[in-house]
């Protein structure tokens, strides 16, 4: 069974884990020598699958081992759960790694769904809202994503390969505090809210500002602004099993456009 992992952590990011949970997945309850015979080039094997089983992602059991979670598929839900509907956008949060079947409708529907982002900074309260797909942190068969500020901070802290583009945003900004870039970004948008044009010396933070086509220069030292500013609050939803998540996040498809808040 080839599985996909979202949401993953540093253990389950890891290129092993990947191999030996489809291992697994074709061949249940294998004894530990069996193991070492099939992965015997790869080094501290034991420790590596000690690690696993402590983090309850492997489990062993009667001195044989097995995948400890399960994988996700259509059967999995009712036929009604996984129609294309339209929910009302929230944020909605599950906090730890799970496992989807490759290749199914449930697969389909989570990349296609969309995530609300809140960027935010602990000089001012203004909110930099986005819209950006589930599947984000590994897009498959080259489908496009579409690029966000918040996209590429969580891809920097979690080690999440970038874009060609997202590496054009790191030749300028590099791997910046967001605290610190949010600071001089929302400050610069904030202009906008009683200007439709501004005058300014172009930075590093217009740049990528620009690059993200949240702003627009019009001439040589004036930029409009591309986004609206709205007082709209999305409420924020916690889900403690996954399938319930999954259930939900399918539903999540209206894409909002960016917009500021004040």
């Amino acid at each position: 069974m080839n599985i996909k992992i979202y949401q993953e952590n540093r253990l389950t990011r890891q290129p092993f884990f990947k191999t030996l949970i489809t291992y697994l997945s074709e061949n249940n309850e294998v004894q530990l020598r069996t193991l070492h015979q099939e992965f015997s080039k790869e080094s501290h094997l034991d420790r590596k699958i000690g690690t696993y089983i402590d983090a309850g992602l492997i489990l062993r059991k009667n001195k044989r081992y097995s995948n400890a979670f399960h994988v996700f598929s259509d059967a999995d839900f009712e036929p009604k759960q996984i129609e294309i509907h339209t929910n009302t956008p929230q944020h909605l949060s599950y906090d730890h790694p799970f496992f989807v079947a490759k290749g199914s409708q449930i697969e389909r529907l989570l990349d296609a769904s969309q995530i609300y982002q809140t960027l935010s900074n602990d000089v001012n309260a203004i909110k930099l809202h986005e819209t950006t797909q589930f599947g984000f942190k590994t897009p498959e068969n080259n489908n496009p994503v579409k690029a966000t500020l918040a996209n590429y901070f969580i891809k920097l802290e979690e080690g999440v390969p970038l874009s060609a583009f997202e590496n054009e945003i790191y030749a300028r900004i590099g791997d910046v505090d967001p605290n610190y870039a949010l600071k001089y970004m929302t400050t610069f948008l904030l202009k906008f809210s009683n200007h439709s044009h501004i005058k300014a010396r172009t930075d590093i933070f217009i740049e990528t500002l620009e690059k993200y086509h949240y702003i627009e220069q019009i001439s040589e030292k004036e930029y409009c602004c591309k986004l609206k500013f709205s007082t709209l609050c999305l409420e924020t939803k916690h889900f403690d099993e996954a399938k319930d998540f999954i259930a939900a996040q399918i539903g999540q498809t209206q894409n909002l456009p960016d917009f500021i808040e004040i």
